[in-house]
C-alpha cells in the first residue's frame, strides 16, 4: 500500500561546494511542488550565491511548472552575473528538456562532479 502524498513529495537539499552550491531535488518537480522550490531557490540566492549546479539525478518528473521555477532561477542568476548548470537528468527530464529547446539554454553535465569541473574550468 502506498501513500499517493509521499510519491507526490519532492525534497530539496543543498549543500555549497566551494563557491557552488548544489542543488539536489528528488521526487516529482510539478505544479504542487514548484512553489516550495521557488521559495527555497528564493532564500539560496539571497545570500550572494551566483553559481548553482542544479542535480536533477533524483526527478523522476517535470511538468511545466519545474520547468517555470528552472528558467526564474536561470533570469534571476543572469541579472545577478550567475550561472546555471544542470546534472543527472533522467531520460524522461532529459526528454522534456530536448523537446522544449531548454537543452540549448543550459549546460547540462551528466554528473555532479562534471557540472563542478565545468564551473572549475569556467574560471581558468
Amino acid at each position: 500500500m502506498h501513500d499517493s502524498n509521499c510519491l507526490s513529495a519532492m525534497v530539496i537539499s543543498h549543500q555549497k561546494l566551494a563557491d557552488v552550491l548544489v542543488v539536489v531535488l528528488q521526487g516529482r518537480f510539478d505544479a504542487p511542488s514548484a512553489p516550495e522550490a521557488e521559495r527555497a531557490f528564493k532564500d539560496y540566492l539571497q545570500d550572494g550565491t551566483r553559481k548553482v549546479l542544479l542535480d536533477l539525478s533524483g526527478v523522476e518528473y517535470i511538468s511545466s511548472g519545474g520547468l517555470r521555477v528552472i528558467i526564474m532561477v536561470s533570469k534571476a542568476l543572469e541579472r545577478a552575473q550567475g550561472t546555471l548548470k544542470l546534472c543527472g537528468l533522467t531520460p524522461f527530464v532529459s526528454e522534456v528538456f530536448e523537446i522544449t529547446n531548454l537543452s540549448k539554454r543550459y549546460q547540462i553535465c551528466t554528473t555532479r562532479e562534471e557540472g563542478l569541473e565545468a564551473f572549475a574550468y569556467q574560471e581558468a
